[in-house]
């Protein structure tokens, strides 16, 4: 019985693991003998055989055997008890260090094939793509350019510096996302005749090229191959069809072939918004005749400058452009150069471009062709000025702007177009500056109009358009750190709590070191050289450089000094060679011990300076002085002018605005050759009443160079830079003193000249009799002697006003304006560029 469950058994185990001869014997009472041979079908290192014995119908092993061999032998075993024998075969292996280092290779050899396969893959994807249709071609491309577009929603115009200030949050960085998700260049298009052997040398930049599907091809160029060739593109406008030719800056070689597509197109605007060298760099070629030449000849096209008016940021030149092989062809064309872009960045003002584009504007003609406008490679700048001028025209049309749809639609007609973010955000600052402030440009001949309007109030409630235009100016309040104007040593200097320089832009003056009489000190190291000091090697003074209207630091805007920085204001007068002085402060005529008053009768020591007067004409409204400036350390002496306004007392506006304009024009007259020079301009607190003075000074500038104001912008300008015109009462001072600056006659404004200065010259002949002629011959020339000037100086102020009321009916007719002259050219400063 036992030996027939045992077969049974193993009969079954056989089958199952297919185990070849295998056989179970009881050799002896209770010992069970189990041999097999190897099992078939199997491979591997190491066989291992495991043979069990259970209870038949149980689960627990009564005995275990595992070995190498399938020959075993289980003694000792229960009588008449049933048993089951299961027999296992298995591999037992160890990996060594070999085989790791093989499976290792393996593996490399895989994945460097398949790699291998990937790029043969996509190699002959790539293959496949150039072969296929160009239908294709576009359709696969427009999906790969565009996915990346943002769902950019138009902003409205009531939401536009909200949107702006949002969008420039966190670094700017939705402007940002918004300006990397637009394609750099649309690869639907193909530029396969910019890339021609013969036209790829027209090119300025190898990656700039014009899509060949609206590129502007020249039609009568001289037949040979690539002749109607030019790095040139149609952009459309807002609604208008290829209002734009944006094009590369004329290389030398290609300066013809932009004048015949000039011709071809009938351009009669060209916008140049670079200049020919920059960072000794060139940017574009000269393609107009200089003023010494007047005229220029290329091929067939014969160029004549008419004009040429420069003003501190554009220059306008009128062209006359002839073609030799077409008769009675002769053209006028207006050329516009925009002066004031930085070599890097962007200008930092908005308002210059939308001044430029006034200007441009100004010029059209309906009749005329498309607007040419060129940078050097003709996408970021040109770019910039077409968003501006295309999305101006969208919100005056719509009240609102889609400058992201835009800007999307211009590189789709010319890659790179607005080329850095920088440009991007510029747009948006145009349109928010506009949006906001609009357009407050005065042309003369309607300043007294407009004058006239801002003043008329709808009722004694209401405000005036005036007051309501004052109140939209920016503050500009705290901007910048004045961290150096109240510290505790310096506090004390300030007259004002209220009216403190900003650090960026104070007068820092180098401490003297004091320099003996046989040094060889060069004083032309001396002028600018303090702004370049670190803070240790200078001192403060409470005063502050502001732009003039053709350059920087046209002007020093300061307190008036007080006793103990009267020595630092004659310091910095002579460090920055201020040729000019004008005090608008309320100080007494007589009043010589007046702390406002920083010089004496004759001569007078300040630190390292002594000041003597030596001349003094006085009129009835000012009193003009010349006065030399000698360090007492040095050799060296320099002469001021010192002119002191007398007819603004106690009061917000001078009593009367004409009289001021009177001194300003005085001065004009003198600066003509003295300009690059800073005008020192102070009154008590350093603020309200010299800005006011900058600001007519530069209006009358504007006036004369552009026949134009804009009292806002200047305003804003000033403000921006210093704590000045914070009063509505000083705007009407400006606007009154420019209209009494530019009267009417015959319909049309007319610019005056300076009137002849009435001299009210106080003389006492006892003291002047008594000088020694040696003394006499030794002074300077003068028109009033010393003494003359002591007795002037004490005179009181009601002494000049009895004279102006004895001599009323001369002093009008010898100071009436003479209002057929122009003003003359009296501008404070060379015609220079301003890099914003």
């Amino acid at each position: 019985q036992l030996i027939q469950q045992l077969t049974n058994n193993v009969s079954n185990y056989r089958n199952g693991y297919q185990i070849t001869k295998l056989n179970v014997n009881v050799s002896e009472h209770n010992v069970i003998k189990v041999t097999c041979d190897r099992a078939k079908n199997l491979n591997g290192p190491e066989e291992r055989y495991i043979i069990r014995l259970r209870y038949a119908g149980g689960t627990d092993v009564v005995a275990s055997q595992n070995g190498p061999k399938c020959n075993t032998e289980f003694k000792d075993l229960s009588y008449l008890t049933k048993y089951t024998v299961e027999v296992f075969f298995s591999f037992n292996h160890h990996f060594t260090d070999n085989d790791k280092a093989v499976i290792g290779f393996l593996v490399f050899l895989i994945i460097i094939t398949f790699v291998a396969l990937l790029f043969v893959s996509y190699k002959i994807y790539i293959l496949k793509r150039r072969n296929i249709n160009l239908d294709s071609v576009k359709l696969h491309a427009k999906t790969y350019d565009e996915e990346n577009l943002l769902p950019i929603e138009p902003i409205v115009a009531e939401v536009l510096l909200e949107t702006y200030k949002r969008k420039l949050a966190d670094e700017g960085r939705l402007f940002l996302a918004e300006f990397q998700s637009i394609p750099r260049i649309f690869s639907r298009y193909t530029v396969k005749e910019a890339k021609k052997p013969n036209n790829s040398v027209k090119n300025r930049y190898v990656d700039i090229l014009p899509y060949d599907y609206n590129r502007v091809q020249l039609t009568t160029g001289n037949g040979d191959q690539g002749c109607d060739y030019i790095n040139a593109s149609f952009i459309d406008g807002y609604k208008e069809s290829k209002k734009y030719i944006a094009a590369q800056g004329p290389k030398d070689e290609s300066v013809t072939d932009f004048w015949r597509m000039v011709w071809e197109q009938q351009s009669s605007i060209i916008v140049m918004v670079t200049r020919c060298e920059e960072g000794n760099r060139t940017k574009c070629a000269q393609y107009w005749p200089s003023p010494q030449r007047e005229t220029e000849i290329f091929e067939e096209f014969i160029v004549k400058l008419s004009s040429e008016n420069h003003c501190p940021d554009y220059t306008i030149r009128h062209l006359s452009l002839t073609n030799k092989k077409e008769k009675n062809s002769e053209r006028e064309v207006t050329h516009i150069q925009f002066m004031s872009w930085p070599d890097h960045g962007v200008p930092e003002d908005p308002h210059l471009l939308l001044k430029l584009r006034r200007r441009v504007n100004a010029f059209k003609n309906f009749f005329s062709g498309p607007i040419v406008i060129h940078c050097s490679a003709g996408v970021g700048r040109t770019g910039t000025y077409i968003g501006i001028d295309a999305m101006m025209e969208c919100l005056e049309a719509e009240g609102r702007v889609d400058i992201y749809g835009y800007v999307v639609r211009l590189r789709r007609q010319r890659c790179l177009m607005v080329q850095v973010e920088s440009q991007y955000i510029l747009i948006h600052q145009a349109l928010v500056e506009h949006n906001q402030f609009g357009e407050s440009e005065i042309a003369l001949s309607e300043l007294h109009s407009a004058v006239n309007s801002l003043k008329q109030k709808s009722s004694d409630s209401e405000p005036s358009l005036l007051e309501e235009e004052f109140e939209r100016l920016p503050t500009f309040k705290t901007w910048r750190t004045f961290n150096t104007g109240i510290t505790e040593e310096n506090i004390k200097k300030n007259r004002s709590s209220s009216v403190i320089p900003y650090d960026y832009n104070r007068v820092l003056l180098k401490i003297d070191e004091g320099y003996s009489h046989d040094s060889d000190h060069d004083e032309n190291d001396e002028e600018e050289s303090s702004d370049e000091e670190d803070e240790e090697s200078t001192k403060y003074i409470n005063a502050s450089y502001i732009d003039g209207y053709w350059g920087p630091r046209a002007f020093i805007v300061a307190q008036t000094p007080l006793p103990d920085t009267m020595a630092d204001f004659w310091l910095m007068v002579y460090q920055k060679k201020a040729s000019t002085i004008v005090m608008l402060s309320e100080c007494s005529v007589g009043d010589m011990e007046s702390d406002c008053v920083y010089w004496g009768n004759d001569k007078k020591v300040f630190g390292d300076f002594e000041v003597e007067v030596v001349n003094t004409d006085t009129s009835p409204t000012f009193i003009c002085r010349t006065m030399l400036i000698h360090h007492v350390k040095r050799k060296d002496s320099r002469q001021v002018k010192h002119f002191q306004f007398l007819k603004w007392v106690k009061r917000e506006v001078p009593e009367n605005p004409q009289d001021f304009i009177d001194m300003i024009k005085n001065i004009r007259s003198g600066c003509k050759s003295e300009r690059g020079m800073s005008i020192v301009v102070h009154c008590n607190n350093g603020s309200s009443r010299s800005g006011v003075f900058c600001a007519l000074w530069n209006l009358l500038d504007s006036a004369e160079i552009e026949k134009l104001v804009d009292v806002f912008q200047v305003t804003k300008t000033l403000r921006f830079t210093c704590t000045t015109l914070h009063h509505v009462s000083y705007v009407p001072t400006v606007l009154i003193s420019l209209e009494a600056a530019c009267p009417v006659q015959n319909g049309e404004v007319k610019a005056v000249q300076a009137p002849a200065v009435d001299s009210v010259q106080i003389v006492n002949e006892t003291k002047a009799a008594e000088q020694p002629a040696e003394a006499k011959e030794d002074k300077p020339t003068t028109t009033t002697s010393n003494d003359q000037q002591g007795t002037a100086e004490n005179t009181p102020l009601v002494a000049a006003a009895e004279e102006e009321d004895k001599k009323e009916e001369p002093e009008k007719d010898s100071s009436a304006p003479t209002e057929t002259t122009p003003l003359e050219d009296t501008s404070n400063g060379p015609a220079v560029t301003v890099d914003a």
